[in-house]
């Protein structure tokens, strides 16, 4: 299996998992929880597996194959938080402490792409890993904000959002949510978090673009050079 191809199957494989991913952590009615979670699950499994390849595509030590290691141990620290049967904060713990490696690995990816200015790719590559550690770094947040309101619900001695006029309470004592098609509102956190994820998503598809155009670029140049040793 040479370098391009593994590349090649690496981003495909990073950009499918960050999009079902994604998909995994947007609020749904139509989808539920448990299969929200699955495919949360799934997505970040093919994200840990491209990120392996493409770091296993270099045979040289770069800070692009050391961005990529990081972020498929990131990846691999989020599944920890989704599969292990840990309390719900170690969980939420682990998976923020995953989000938070894989955008330190993007960070690193961005320097990396500075190593080889003049490939066609660079500019989609630093913009790609930008988003990728923008949108990892919302996910985090977003987990934080999420870790912190379940904690203080938690906490007995919280007198937070128990006044007797409580906003958004019909008659019943039914919350009256903005979004009627859902369960539940999504909080701020879990919006957070949606929006990371597709930043995210997008990040990875202009790596993957840019790894096409790579592949393309490579293949005239090497046409190029058939058809002047025939001449």
């Amino acid at each position: 299996m040479d370098s391009q191809f593994k590349e090649t199957f690496g981003s495909w494989t990073q950009a499918i998992g960050t999009v079902i991913s994604a998909v995994g952590g947007t609020p749904s009615r139509v989808l539920s929880e448990d299969f929200r979670k699955n495919l949360d699950l799934i997505g970040n499994e093919l994200q840990a597996t491209g990120n392996a390849i493409l770091a296993d595509a270099e045979d040289t030590w770069s800070l692009n194959k050391l961005g990529n290691q990081i972020q498929a141990i990131g990846n691999s620290t989020v599944i920890l938080g989704l599969v292990i049967d840990f309390d719900e904060v170690t969980k939420q713990e682990l998976i923020i402490k995953g989000n938070l490696i894989q955008a330190l690995g993007g960070g690193t990816a961005v320097a990396g792409a500075y190593e080889n200015p003049d490939e066609p790719e660079q500019a989609l590559n630093v913009t790609g890993n930008i988003l990728q550690a923008i949108g990892n770094s919302m996910q985090a947040i977003g987990g934080i904000d999420e870790l912190r309101n379940s904690l203080l619900e938690k906490d007995p001695d919280n007198d937070e959002g128990n006044d007797e006029d409580k906003e958004g309470e019909n008659e019943e004592g039914k919350t009256q949510y903005q979004y009627p098609d859902f369960e539940e509102e999504p909080t701020d956190g879990e919006l957070i978090q949606t929006m990371g994820g597709w930043i995210q998503a997008v990040g990875s598809v202009l790596n993957l673009i840019g790894q096409l155009r790579s592949n393309n670029e490579s293949q005239s140049g090497e046409d190029s050079s058939n058809e002047s040793d025939s001449a």
